[in-house]
């Protein structure tokens, strides 16, 4: 990226619930389950009563005990405790036992339990027949009906204070079952002598109110749908702007409901946007820097994005997979990205996508919009021909052509736009794959229509593959191999996705390979090198839209859960591995770069497509800089650059600040990916204040670096444009 040194900088004249945060940007609403006032039944122990612990089991009955309501105690030198004791016992009791009932309709939704009181000696709690808790003054070991407490005050006042409060959840939640439950506390005098006994409790629980998300769906130029789940039924409010502390627009919907689908329409293409997600009431996540998406743009613009297959397995080998892109891309968005099916294993039903993918992929979830498709593993729970069943519950997909393409009228199989790519998705599982059927007739004429540059399809079952799946014995891979790709590659696709087999599979460049493994011919490998811009070069193909048969390259990327092995010998493949990883996209103009990231972090293959008149770019190999090149002037485009021949777009930064060395600056993101070389800014700064302009040139290896310092370091962009 270039400084603007040596040039005039532009000057412009003059319930009653505690909320609580919980991990991963999850809040939580407290419910007092029992206080001062609650009812209980009570016995007072001036003499043995021979229970030992009995009476602190469920199933006790505590009929002949006396009913009374928190706090219990006696005082003997008033006014003292006085003020606390709303249940009266003689003077001179050794010890109170207690029992109160609450009610939990659905323990999943509780994530912690805190306990506290206002006491006079000591105290033991149990729920449901176990001990939670014991106060520091009790002896270990289990109490008798006069064990002697050490010496504790309570606070002698008219209100409980009930600090310190303390985490019981380690013991207390596994107690804990669906319906009416029991609480026993007990309180011991330190002496029969004593001149007060109290027991004032406070019990509480945690409810997660947020259960999934936020997460996005459904993304276009001008509208991103939002979902998220609630442990109750509330409205749904979208608050969005700018910048995290300006959310000043929202999108409702009255509807009372624990799934919540909200659109947020009326944006601006290829544009970031931060948010929040709650209800009318209360927000429950986001208005933070953590919670953003960047809308799709129209065109022309640098797009990276993700692709997982099979990473359903909820395990270490997805936790790594996760982890190397995540430290890869730092800070940098993930315009998109792709589930390839078996998304959640075994079954695909709700509570193994909530461990596979909503537990698995909080950030991605809340930023990226995700795209995914049906795996036969998803599919043991869904269903696609009544578009039922958790996939298809908890996905909001383009089935009336809302975000691009043709109307599909079902959710299993559907396209979209992003910028210059068109994107197909099939279901290879459950949809009839045969000619002329409804999903094979709608790709005809979706593919057939598109006029963006590059055109991938995705779908589960890959048409070639000798991984743990044989592409020449499962009927699903053959039906698609000689079904699908006729119609794809008569339209020019480019890039072919999917899952299934748990390994890494990439093909040399295609065309016209549509039965068994073994009649592949040499004809049908229209170029047999690595792809690879490095040596002997990129696959290259016609300049400009998609053109029949130009050539596909077909990728299986079934190993972001697992590997399992398999003979890995197709001939129509350039590489096959048994590696644990991920696939990223980078797609710029002309150029499209592939590459397997494994589980370690280490790029372990990459390929590139080229449709231009020049040459590729290596994969990783940014721009150089742009050297000194923005000037300033009058008019509606004042800001004007000069682009460096490898640079496809450009990026616009201003400042506050002049970039100075060492190489420092306040920049942010003005102009995203544009194709010119000129922008106007109808920024205002304060009388006095100037405005500094950096660019950078982008193509799909990278943005060139922000600046360079004297020596030619160039510094890393701490904040890039999305």
């Amino acid at each position: 990226m270039s400084r603007c040194r040596g040039r005039a900088p532009r000057r412009i004249l003059g319930l009653l619930a505690l909320v609580i945060a919980g991990c991963g940007g999850v809040t939580a609403a407290e419910t007092v389950l029992v206080q001062r006032g609650a009812p209980m039944r009570y016995r007072a122990n001036v003499l043995d009563p021979g229970l030992a612990l009995s009476w602190t089991n469920p199933a006790f009955s505590d009929a002949a005990w006396a009913a009374g309501s928190y706090g219990v105690g006696y005082e003997t030198a008033p006014p003292g405790a006085n003020g606390l004791i709303d249940t009266v016992v003689p003077a001179g009791t050794w010890s109170v036992y207690t029992r109160s009932q609450f009610t939990i309709a659905d323990v999943s939704t509780v994530s912690s339990l805190t306990f506290g009181a206002d006491y006079d000696d000591g105290y033991v709690v149990w729920i449901n027949g176990v001990e939670v808790y014991r106060s520091p003054e009790m002896p270990i070991g289990p109490p008798a009906w006069n064990t002697s407490a050490a010496l504790h005050e309570s606070s002698n006042g008219a209100t409980p204070v009930y600090a310190p409060l303390h985490d019981i959840t380690l013991a207390g939640l596994p107690a804990l079952h669906d319906g009416a439950n029991l609480m026993a506390v007990g309180v011991w005098n330190n002496a029969q002598s004593s001149s007060d006994l109290v027991l004032v409790p406070y019990l509480s629980i945690n409810r997660s109110e947020l259960t999934r998300g936020p997460y996005l769906q459904l993304g276009t130029p001008d509208s991103v749908v939002v979902r998220w789940r609630t442990a109750v039924p509330t409205d749904s409010r979208v608050r969005f702007g700018a910048a995290p502390g300006s959310l000043t627009s929202f999108a409702d919907d009255a509807a009372a409901t624990t799934e919540h689908v909200v659109k947020v329409a009326g944006l601006a293409p290829g544009t970031r946007y931060y948010y929040g997600v709650g209800s009318s009431a209360a927000e429950l996540a986001g208005g933070d820097a953590q919670h953003h998406f960047v809308t799709a743009p129209l065109s022309g613009t640098t797009t990276r994005l993700w692709v997982l297959g099979d990473s359903g397995t909820a395990g270490a080998g997805a936790r790594a997979v996760r982890d190397a892109y995540t430290s890869l891309t730092g800070p940098a968005h993930t315009d998109l990205w792709l589930m390839l099916g078996d998304n959640a294993y075994q079954s695909g039903t709700d509570a193994e996508y909530q461990a596979a993918v909503f537990d698995m992929y909080p950030q991605m979830l809340r930023t990226s919009v995700l795209w995914p498709t049906l795996g036969n593993h998803d599919g043991v729970a869904a269903d696609s021909a009544t578009q039922s069943g958790p996939y298809y519950d908890m996905f909001s997909l383009p089935a009336q052509g809302q975000a691009g393409g043709m109307v599909s009228g079902t959710e299993a199989y559907y396209s979209f736009d992003f910028g210059d790519i068109h994107f197909i998705c099939l279901d290879s599982f459950e949809t009839n794959r045969s000619p002329g059927a409804a999903m094979l007739t709608w790709l005809q004429e979706d593919v057939m229509a598109t006029d963006r540059t590059w055109v991938i399809a995705f779908w589960h079952h890959p048409p070639y593959s000798k991984g743990s799946h044989d592409s020449d014995n499962e009927i699903e891979m053959a039906e698609m191999r000689a079904n699908a790709l006729p119609i794809l590659e008569a339209a020019g696709v480019d890039l072919v996705l999917s899952g299934h087999s748990h390994s890494y599979e990439r093909s040399y460049l295609l065309d016209g390979h549509y039965g068994v493994s073994t009649t592949l011919t040499s004809s049908m490998i229209l170029d047999s090198g690595s792809g690879r811009v490095s040596g002997p070069g990129a696959y290259t193909k016609g300049a400009g839209s998609p053109a029949p048969h130009d050539g596909s390259v077909y990728v299986v990327a079934g190993s972001s859960g697992q590997v399992s092995g398999g003979a890995l010998n197709h001939p129509a493949m350039f590489l096959s591995l048994n590696v644990l990883g991920s696939l990223v996209l980078e797609i710029a103009g002309p150029q499209l770069n592939g590459r397997f990231l494994d589980d370690a972090g280490v790029w372990r293959d990459e390929f590139t497509l080229y449709k231009g008149t020049g040459s590729a770019c290596a994969p990783g190999q940014a721009p150089a800089d742009q050297g000194d090149t923005v000037t300033l002037g009058p008019g509606a485009s004042a800001i004007a650059w000069t682009r460096d021949a490898s640079s496809v777009y450009s990026n616009l930064y201003r400042g506050t600040i002049a970039a100075s060395l060492p190489f420092a600056y306040d920049h942010a993101c003005l102009v995203s990916s544009t194709s010119a070389q000129t922008a106007s800014d109808p920024a205002a700064p304060p009388p006095g204040a100037a405005l500094y302009y950096l660019v950078s040139g982008s193509n799909a290896c990278g943005e060139s670096p922000v600046g360079s310092s004297s020596a030619g370091v160039p510094d890393p962009n701490p904040a890039p444009c999305p």
